[in-house]
Order: structure tokens, then sequence, then C-alpha cells
């Protein structure tokens, strides 16, 4: 689940960085980002909802925080765009902490499963 979740925020990192680069307008929002970030909402979902470990729907909660920004500066709520620029790259930090402290997590658990199996192998 790491490898993929890795792959889905590496994606997302480089989809991201190219899709912006086509719109650099800070006036209105930007539709290719938001697709790439929708995209990336589906995908941690669907992992979160495959997987029994809890870090998947983190990072699917900081996904559905991306997407939200965008559709607030849809609605035109009044974001001013400089926010909405800053908060539409905010969410990606919290995503990948989420993600690494998760995988730590989860080794940290496989390992300590494989030492009690290994015990009760040898347990008389």
């Amino acid at each position: 689940m790491g490898r993929i979740g890795a792959g889905i925020i590496i994606f997302k990192t480089v989809a991201g960085f190219c899709t912006s680069i086509l719109d650099q307008s800070w006036s209105h929002t930007l539709y290719p980002v938001l697709a790439v970030d929708a995209t990336c909402l589906g995908a941690f979902v669907i992992l979160g909802l495959q997987s029994d470990r809890n870090w998947p729907l983190w990072t699917s909660g900081c996904a559905l925080a991306a997407v939200a920004v965008h559709l607030g500066s849809i609605s035109k709520v009044g974001i001013d765009p400089k926010i909405y620029h800053g908060l539409r790259s905010l969410w990606a930090f919290p995503m990948q902490l989420f993600m690494v402290r998760g995988i730590v997590l989860d080794s940290r658990y496989r390992r300590s499963c494989e030492k009690m199996a290994a015990k009760l192998r040898n347990w008389p």
C-alpha cells in the first residue's frame, strides 16, 4: 500500500506542476489542477477502502481539503487569488507527512508481528 500511495503522491506532484505551468494566471481557478487533485482524491479513497490501515484515509482527508479549496474558488466566495494559490498547494505537505508516518507505523507493526510469530513457532 505504501508504494501505491507514494506513486499517487508522485503523480500528483508531477502532474500538478506540469498543469500549473500551462496556466500561470492568478485570477481564476486552475481546472487542470482541480482535475489532478480530484483524481488523486479518488485514488486515495479507493486505496483507503481497500486497505486495513488508517493513513490512506488521512491522506484522503487532505486531498478532499485540496479539492474543497478549488470548489471554493469556483463558487466565487470572495477568496483572494493569492490565498487560493497558497491554500491550493498547502495540503500537499500534511498529505506526505501522513503517508510517511503511516508507512513507518505499518513497518513497525509488521516487524512486531513477525517477531511474535517467530516466538510462537519456537515455543515448546
